[in-house]
């Protein structure tokens, strides 16, 4: 019931990118014959466009709402700088500051080689240099990335995992719902398309409880993170310590930042490693040395989800 190594291995090697628009409805139509393979009807299947395209399996107004979404990054691992020594929060702050004192410097170098250039001139010398720097970002953003193991291809297998499992129990087919967004790259887009959507048809989702998987295939510290307090969070949390697991809560930030932000009662699901500084990251993600998918993480991920929604606990390791 759970995911295999060989449909895990069709994804990577047919659908390595999800970046243009063609490469997405590739991908879609993969996933739409897997779901019907499952048992899920043509209508349970739901394409809405709304900034993006996103895949709807069951009903919006379910009880539980299970999301990743399928489109792939820029190459922008850079600026996200996925630091081994001090993590992505440390990572980040650096390069901010690196970012301010070229904003700085320029301009001070320029007062002092060139002592008769104007106050307008050593200002401008300033903006064109942070200008430079934004420009370089914004390309790095329209160069797609070829390797997505991480993120998010493993959140894509977890809920092809999940409708699995789901597919077979006819209480949890009425109680979950899955959605594929499209666009999270570039701000959120797909998931805050389909809250309006939502909105729109009058789909309550205040209620609703929205578990997203973004990089679950790479990691050793599970991960909980959440914008805002959410009871769904601290209910994981405490069944997963409960079955002697050990995992940590967040607060979503910059960092562990995804489409569960456009949700009230949401949390992200990551796994993370942790930096030799101490600090938590994401491994390796928008890089081309984003190779890493432990299929058996996910499984094992997944099939303890299933038992918390389904029996509101999740058995000890070693079952």
């Amino acid at each position: 019931m759970s995911i295999t190594a060989l449909k895990a291995q069709e994804i990577f090697e047919n659908h390595p990118t999800r970046f243009t628009k063609k490469e997405k409805a590739s991908l879609r139509s993969t996933l739409r014959t897997e779901l019907v393979r499952m048992g899920y009807a043509e209508d349970d299947i739901t394409e809405i466009n709304a900034s993006g395209v996103s895949l709807l399996v069951g009903d919006a107004g379910a009880e539980y709402m299970f999301t990743a979404h399928y489109d792939t990054p820029g190459k922008t691992g850079w600026m996200l700088g996925t630091s081994a020594l001090w993590g992505q929060t440390g990572a980040n702050i650096f390069l901010i500051a690196v970012m301010c004192l070229i904003g700085f410097t320029i301009p001070m170098s320029g007062a002092v080689l060139f002592p008769d250039a104007s106050g307008s001139q050593i200002f401008w010398s300033g903006e064109l240099a942070m200008l430079s720097v934004l420009a370089i970002m914004i390309i790095s953003m329209t160069v797609r990335n070829r390797n997505n193991r991480n993120d998010n291809t493993s959140g894509v297998l977890s809920l092809l995992a999940l409708a699995r499992k789901v597919a077979a129990d006819d209480e949890m087919r009425k109680k979950c719902c899955f959605v594929f967004f499209d666009n999270e790259e570039w701000g959120l887009l797909g998931s805050a398309g389909f809250a309006r959507h939502c909105k729109k048809k009058g789909i309550d989702l205040h209620g609703t409880k929205v578990i997203n998987f973004d990089c679950v295939g790479h990691g050793d510290v599970l991960t909980f993170a959440s914008t805002r307090q959410s009871e769904i969070t601290d209910a994981l949390v405490k069944a997963f310590s409960e079955a002697g697991q050990n995992p940590v809560k967040k607060r979503s930030s910059m960092i562990f930042l995804s489409d569960h932000a456009n949700f009230r009662n949401s949390v992200m699901v990551s796994y993370t490693l942790k930096s030799r500084m101490g600090p938590l990251y994401l491994p390796l993600i928008h890089t081309s040395k984003d190779i890493s998918c432990d299929v058996e993480q996910i499984n094992r991920l997944t099939d303890d989800i299933f038992d918390f929604v389904k029996h509101g606990k999740i058995q000890p390791e070693g079952r």
